[in-house]
């Protein structure tokens, strides 16, 4: 398994302000000694690592695994393990994230997920529009290489690492015809890769303007998640 990208180490130096630095502190358990530790010791375990032939080692990166998972190294290797296996398992989700893709670019110049400006609390908010995803022309595939293309721009930043995220899905539009784009195999594989792949720390999740055809699929999907993401979800019927 691998991940191409600039490998390059160099000395990392917090520089975010003090109420980022204090939020690290007390939700993360985060200081310069945590820090550098963990950093040097995930480095080692990749270098060690017999299955990756290639992957980044930047402060960046590996933060947003041990940020994930509140500086336990071993289980931020164990999320970055997955994170590099999902792109081998599943490439027609996770690889050839190219903005420039014509399909991808029409997908999100509708207007079907946006970052907004304003943040909640500090968290950055990804709003999802349902209503702009032709569910005739596009695939299921599309939709999540849009869903990870975005999150992979934004998962590099300290802020985002450290405040985490609050999703908004108007699911006004949504038709029978979204629904058919996916099996039931493809919603579980992933649920499952959403849950414990991806080093975002997801802290509310809002569906809005929910459809009776809509409200089915919405209620396998949360059937499926841990109990951690159940507590963090709120639902508007239509």
């Amino acid at each position: 398994m691998g991940l191409g990208g600039d490998s390059s180490v160099n000395d990392y130096i917090f520089q975010l302000p003090d109420a980022e630095k204090k939020k690290a502190l007390d939700e993360l358990r985060e200081d310069d000694n945590i820090r550098t530790q963990s950093l040097d010791q995930m480095r080692e375990w990749i270098q060690k690592h017999p299955n990756i032939k290639k992957c980044r080692t930047d402060a960046a990166f590996l933060l947003r695994f041990l940020r994930t998972k509140k500086f336990s190294v071993p289980q931020a290797c164990e999320m970055l393990e997955r994170y590099l296996t999902i792109r081998q398992l599943y490439p027609q989700w996770f690889t050839k994230l190219d903005p420039e893709d014509p399909e991808l670019a029409e997908i999100i110049n509708a207007g079907y997920l946006v970052p907004l400006l304003e943040k909640d609390n500090g968290r950055m908010v990804l709003f999802s529009a349902a209503g702009k995803f032709d569910p005739h022309k596009f695939t299921s595939a599309h939709m999540v290489k849009v869903h990870s293309m975005v999150t992979e721009a934004l998962m590099d930043d300290e802020v985002n690492q450290i405040n985490g995220y609050t999703y908004i899905n108007d699911e006004s539009g949504f038709q029978m015809a979204h629904i058919s784009l996916w099996s039931l195999t493809d919603v579980r594989n992933i649920l499952r890769c959403i849950q414990n792949t991806t080093p975002m720390r997801h802290k509310a999740n809002h569906f809005l303007n929910i459809s009776s055809s809509a409200i089915k699929l919405i209620e396998f999907a949360i059937s499926l998640l841990n109990e951690n993401l159940k507590q963090d979800l709120y639902l508007q019927i239509s």
